[in-house]
């Protein structure tokens, strides 16, 4: 029997365990663009923590966990990306019970980054009333166990060109992984550049979840204000789009 998920703002919840799930938040976009010389401001925490506040409004969860990819740039922490961190990570320790932080392959500055938030420290997975949450770069032995009905990841930054247009988007795999199912978040951050998943076959993703199984199989999944649109399945759907 499939889960029950709701889905808002590229932001997974699972009302049997009141856990809301996000992924790829890539904090420090702004600041390394930025670096490279973009004046324009983007608003990034702005935008990140009006998103959070939307799905806590809406979701009420007792848990959020962010399932990898927190920070953006690998091997340094700017000042200013560490402030945004702070106040994004207090604001939320502020609005839920707990706050489960899952490390991602970005993710090399996240225990440096951590140190001064109290009680939050990274994990690899976090597992809750059958559900798996990793961000997908590695597979963790817990995946494996039978306990285990459905893998939640993030890494791949899913999206639909759909009539010329970028569409973040999940996907949903039955059974698509060892015989369990598989859930891939799109990218938290609006600015993060999806992956246009249109023409891609299983081995052009990066996660051994998803290579191991079969893309076709997955159904896409594309909010739209408060409705989540739920289309057949990828293999289908290029036929019927032509893609």
């Amino acid at each position: 029997m499939r889960l029950k998920i709701e889905y808002f703002r590229s932001a997974a919840y699972f009302p049997g365990i009141k856990v809301c799930t996000c992924s790829d938040i890539h904090i420090g976009i702004e600041d390394a663009l930025q670096a490279e010389g973009f004046s324009m401001p983007l608003d990034e925490e702005r935008e990140l923590q009006e998103r959070f506040n939307d799905i806590i409004k809406k979701f009420k969860p007792e848990t959020i966990v962010l399932n990898g990819d927190i920070l953006h740039e690998f091997h340094r922490l700017r000042r200013n990306t560490k402030k945004s961190f702070d106040r994004i990570m207090l604001s939320l320790i502020a609005s839920v019970d707990n706050i489960i932080v899952i490390t991602g392959s970005h993710d090399k500055m996240l225990e440096l980054a951590l140190q001064d938030i109290d009680g939050v420290t990274a994990e690899e997975f976090f597992f809750k009333g059958g559900v798996l949450f990793t961000h997908g770069n590695t597979i963790p032995s817990r995946a494996n166990d039978p306990d285990v009905k459905l893998i939640v990841l993030g890494h791949e930054h899913p999206s639909l060109d759909i009539e010329l247009k970028k569409q973040p988007c999940f996907l949903y795999g039955k059974k698509t992984w060892r015989g369990k199912d598989v859930l891939v978040l799109p990218a938290f951050n609006p600015l993060c550049s999806g992956t246009t998943i249109n023409y891609m076959d299983s081995r052009d993703f990066m996660s051994a979840f998803i290579k191991e199984g079969d893309i076709g199989k997955y159904r896409p999944i594309i909010t739209a204000d408060d409705e989540a649109l739920e289309f057949p399945m990828l293999k289908e759907f290029r036929d019927i789009l032509n893609i």
